[in-house]
């Protein structure tokens, strides 16, 4: 229940700062951090759609925070640096 309150106290402190954007210059900081989220997002769901069209290759692509950061981060090497330590386990 705590974890609920924690989040939403940090969409409502992000709103905040996203109306107040334009007179103090958070602006740029909102925008990275969409543009952080999307990837974030994007990688979860690429990493979803690999662990479903490979399982039927046995082969298992974890899909935890720690793969979907890395590639977050990283972009196409972290695809690789997943890639290879799947293959490697």
């Amino acid at each position: 229940m705590g974890t609920y309150f924690g989040l939403g106290a940090i969409c409502v402190l992000l709103m905040i700062l996203l109306l107040m954007g334009k007179k103090i210059g958070y602006g740029l900081i909102i925008e990275k951090l969409t543009v952080f989220w999307f990837r974030l997002a994007c990688s979860f769901t690429f990493l979803y759609i690999a662990h479903i069209t490979l399982d039927g290759f046995d082969i298992i692509i974890p899909v935890n925070f720690f793969s979907a950061l890395t590639i977050t981060i990283l972009g196409l090497p972290g695809v690789l640096c997943i890639a290879v330590l799947t293959l490697l386990q």
